[in-house]
């Protein structure tokens, strides 16, 4: 690599949080009007590295390179003066308000002390056209699908100037024909003389669109290389450190009798927009059964539904083990044996205000934890959140640390940890391996597969179509509130269930 083409330059950088080294002695360098895929396990040092880059955390030592010369940038916003842009997975919009407030929120044009909202709109309206996205500007937030979502966060850190913009797993929610457009934008904004650096966990996807990718491992570079001479078992072992199977092997068991049963069940938001309509499925013991869908079509409601979180009005039957359940509380149903992994695992999953223990029994103090009816039984909650923090690999300093101080994926790994380590009948699953690494996924599938094979009845909801075809018996796709099943879902490829997803028809063979 030309050394006269590196945009960035970070030399020797070390962050420490108490005993963690979560920075050793990382070097980075991006080469201008490249994508650069940054890649690693969860805890691999990732965030804190684009973290120090975009100064929301300040290294402990360590030198910071924007155009060949030193930068120390004062705070984030002087990041961003300086060209960096990151666009993060959970995006941050506020729906009730436009595309255009919401682009230009904080850097309005101004006219002397007035804000200039003629000339705003007009250098929206021109990166609009020149990077070739397609969305009105006036429509509200609210209401738009995921991709149109991602497209309002990349205008906003190109109003804002930005050269080096920084995408945190980008591809999370989308549809194949979603990832497609995202793709061709980023093409487009590197022919345009912008440089991607591009954080994700899939590994197809970083040798389709990257030109260069590090490797972290426990907060060390084990690799920078051209994605033109790597695969992607060489970049699974050097992230996770063995060979890790990109496949999943499902062994054949016997499926027993219905567990969860809907029917005609139809779930209306407090505006009173019916959400799910009329839909009807059923889930037996030991059989894992796939729901996709694109953001918004319904799935959320649906589960809120089943879980008994939704605050809409709800007509049909949910029937669990036969009993009707749909006016039953949240505390009911897991008493009844019913598993729930959020997808939304800040707001719903957990609380990242409480500690690590805590959130390792939320949901099941009543049966971990409590000694008498008002007693706390710290043996018991020790062991139970040690078991979860060792068996699912859940990287901590210490129990009594916030969740909040996790990063995002052994979040999700102690979320998953808690439900899965229950007796449960029925586990229902949203997203279990977003924004995690590859070895993390490869256990938790096999955990998935485990559990259907010991008889429990496993509902799958996720945006990673890949997920849903290798761990599903059957796959169902929700469009528009509405549950469509293809007779011989197991043989679709990717593409038609995206199609699916679209609200296309696919013709049985």
């Amino acid at each position: 690599m030309d050394k006269e083409k590196f945009v960035l330059e970070m030399h020797n950088i070390n962050k420490k949080f108490k005993n963690l080294l979560a920075n050793d002695n990382i070097t980075f360098k991006v080469r201008s009007g490249t994508v650069h895929a940054l890649i690693g396990e969860n805890g691999a040092g990732k965030s804190t590295l684009m973290n120090i880059l975009t100064n929301i955390q300040s290294p402990d030592s360590g030198q910071v390179y924007l155009r060949g010369e030193q930068v120390n940038f004062k705070n984030p916003l002087d990041a961003v003066r300086h060209g960096i842009g990151m666009v993060y997975q959970e995006f941050m919009v506020f729906p009730e308000m436009t595309v255009l407030d919401n682009i230009i929120m904080g850097f309005e044009q101004k006219k002397g002390i007035f804000i200039d909202y003629k000339e705003s709109r007009r250098k929206v309206e021109e990166i609009c056209k020149k990077y070739e996205f397609n969305i009105s500007i006036d429509a509200k937030v609210d209401g738009l699908p995921v991709a149109a979502l991602q497209q309002v966060e990349i205008i906003k850190v190109l109003y804002r100037n930005a050269d080096i913009i920084i995408l945190d797993e980008p591809t999370s929610v989308l549809t194949p024909q979603g990832v497609e457009s995202l793709f061709h934008a980023i093409r487009f904004l590197v022919d345009q003389g912008k440089t991607i650096i591009l954080i994700t966990h899939k590994l197809k996807e970083v040798l389709e669109i990257a030109d260069d990718i590090t490797v972290l491992k426990n907060g060390r570079v084990t690799g920078t290389l051209l994605a033109k001479d790597t695969n992607e078992l060489e970049l699974a072992r050097l992230m996770v450190g063995r060979e890790v199977i990109l496949q999943v092997e499902k062994p054949e068991y016997n499926i027993g009798e219905i567990i969860l049963k809907i029917e005609n069940l139809s779930v209306k938001d407090s505006s009173r927009v019916e959400r799910v309509k009329n839909a009807s499925f059923h889930v037996q013991a030991g059989e894992i059964l796939g729901i996709s869908g694109v953001a918004g079509s319904g799935q959320t409601e649906l589960v809120e539904a089943l879980v008994g979180l939704s605050n809409g009005n709800i007509e049909g039957q949910i029937l669990f083990n036969g009993e009707n359940i749909i006016n039953e509380t949240v505390a009911k149903r897991r008493k009844l044996g019913i598993g729930y992994i959020a997808q939304d695992r800040s707001a719903v999953g957990t609380n990242k205000e409480g500690t690590i223990w805590e959130n390792a029994i939320m949901g099941y103090h009543r049966t971990k934890g409590f000694k008498t009816k008002h007693l706390l039984d710290y043996k018991d909650i020790n062991s139970f959140t040690n078991k979860i923090i060792k068996d699912y690999a859940v990287k901590v300093q210490a129990t009594e640390d916030k969740v909040k101080t996790l990063s995002g994926g052994n979040i999700q790994k102690l979320l998953v940890g808690r439900e899965f380590l229950q007796e449960q009948k029925l586990l229902i699953i949203e997203d279990p391996t977003r924004g995690i690494d590859i070895g993390s996924v490869e256990f938790i599938w096999n955990r998935i597969i485990q559990m259907a094979k010991e008889g429990v009845a496993v509902l799958l909801i996720s945006h990673e179509l890949n997920e849903v075809m290798q761990l599903s018996d059957r796959i169902l796709v929700m469009y528009n509130g509405s549950i469509i099943e293809h007779k011989n879902s197991r043989s679709l490829t990717e593409e038609q269930i995206g199609l699916m997803m679209l609200g296309g028809e696919i013709h049985e063979a």
